[in-house]
């Protein structure tokens, strides 16, 4: 098996595992064809006449049933659901009660269209917290963090640190995967923040590696791009605690984009060296 992390792999094989991951399973044609340079099909005018046809009896309107791509959110301003995010996330004392406290809130409509919420379990950590930014499709489907080739992908890169998954805490900036796979709108991560806050606190880390930009605007108030945060230990207030963060390219992204994975494994180099001084 192919090492996803290793950079001086075929890069051939690097591209066919990119397809297959992106969907693409099925071969159309053995040459590429542009279609936009292609002429337009000419048109034909038909000999026959045209038919009128007689109007008919106008019918009443069928109201369309409500889909669940678009759900409804209870009444009330953006504001004032950040406000109830903030007392709700407060009140947790648990991992499993900020779950359902999570589970019971109204001001995400994310959840009505998710399969699966994900965050961290109970086990408590004093370590290294991985901050993922959205659920992949696999994640969603099996209801696990970091499962599926980016799971594996995931696994390769902290082995090459002398890290597992089973030492640390592994959770989502967002916990439910938006629908279509679309970024988060600014409303919904501000409403989430209250609750990722919470859920660091509890996790109580001394080091948060954060993948994707989505963690770095909720508890970090930045908005740079990942091309700019990447690489960068940015300061995150938790309580009464000031919790170094390094914000680097997610597993998936890197499945997506191999070229960059020199520039992640940068970023894990920096991650070992800040944890050889912390254990230290």
């Amino acid at each position: 098996m192919v090492n996803e992390f290793d950079h001086d792999a075929d890069p051939r094989e690097i591209l066919i595992r990119w397809h297959l991951a992106s969907g693409v399973d099925a071969l159309l044609d053995e040459m590429p064809h542009d279609r936009f340079n292609e002429a337009p099909p000419t048109e034909t005018l038909s000999t026959t006449k045209e038919i009128k046809s007689s109007p008919r009896p106008a019918s009443k309107p069928v109201s369309s049933p409500r889909t669940a791509s678009a759900p409804i959110l209870a009444s009330g301003s953006s504001d004032e659901w950040v406000q109830k995010a903030e007392q709700h996330a407060a009140a947790a004392s648990s991992l499993s009660e900020l779950r359902a406290a999570l589970e019971n809130f109204e001001g995400i409509a994310l959840k009505r269209t998710a399969r699966s919420l994900l965050m961290a379990d109970e086990a408590n950590t004093d370590g290294l917290v991985i901050l993922g930014d959205l659920p992949e499709a696999d994640d969603e489907r099996s209801g696990e963090i970091f499962s599926g080739r980016a799971g594996v992908l995931l696994d390769q890169m902290l082995g090459a640190i002398g890290l597992s998954r089973e030492a640390l805490a592994l959770t989502m900036a967002v916990p439910w995967r938006p629908p279509g796979n679309r970024a988060p709108t600014t409303q919904e991560l501000a409403t989430l923040t209250p609750f990722l806050k919470r859920q660091l606190e509890l996790l109580r880390p001394k080091l948060i590696l954060s993948f994707g930009t989505s963690g770095a605007q909720m508890i970090a108030e930045r908005s740079e791009t990942i091309l700019k945060l990447r690489g960068q230990w940015l300061d995150v207030p938790l309580g009464e605690k000031i919790v170094p963060m390094l914000v680097s390219f997610g597993p998936g992204h890197l499945l997506r984009h191999p070229a960059q994975k020199q520039f992640a494994w940068r970023d894990l180099k920096l991650l070992r060296e800040r944890l050889t001084t912390i254990d230290a």
